[in-house]
């Protein structure tokens, strides 16, 4: 009985470590996750509101984005900005970039997809991994980072790599 204990306390401290370790990309893939059923459950929704596909995936976008820049905000980078100005800036920068990565989906998509004739559903899977770590690094880099260029928490790099 005693030897469990060891045990438990040894893998809960490795668990603990881990996740002080991979906190950030821990909850980047939990947020990353409701915002794929937050963008699902939109888009359904406004499907069954006869919007034609265009209208239903622009809404689901907003919608998903705004969604993930408070969850991104507050669980994966812990922004510290205050203030409407910096929010705000903090936001524009959030949602340029998904503007970047949503048309950088589209022109991949369209090109290895409808042009190269590649697999659609491969295709489609390799571009959304590309498109996360791209939104993953501008938002370390970029978006969410203290005023003298550093990721918060970070010493004097964005941590990537």
């Amino acid at each position: 009985m005693k030897e469990n204990k060891f045990w438990e306390k040894k893998i809960g401290k490795k668990i603990g470590e881990l996740y002080e370790k991979e906190r950030e990309v821990f909850w980047y893939l939990v947020c990353g996750g409701m915002t794929t059923v937050v963008n699902l459950a939109t888009y359904w929704l406004c499907t069954k509101l006869w919007l034609p596909t265009a209208a239903s995936t622009g809404v689901a976008w907003i919608f998903s984005v705004t969604f993930a820049y408070v969850a991104n905000r507050t669980f994966v980078f812990r922004s510290t900005n205050h203030g409407a100005r910096a929010i705000l800036k903090e936001a524009g920068a959030f949602f340029g970039a998904r503007v970047f990565s949503g048309a950088l989906d589209v022109f991949l998509m369209v090109v290895l997809v409808d042009v190269m004739r590649f697999p659609q559903m491969w295709m489609k899977i390799f571009v959304n991994v590309l498109v996360t770590v791209l939104n993953y690094i501008f938002s370390k880099c970029i978006v969410f980072r203290e005023k003298n260029g550093r990721a918060e928490g970070e010493e004097g790099k964005c941590g990537i790599g």
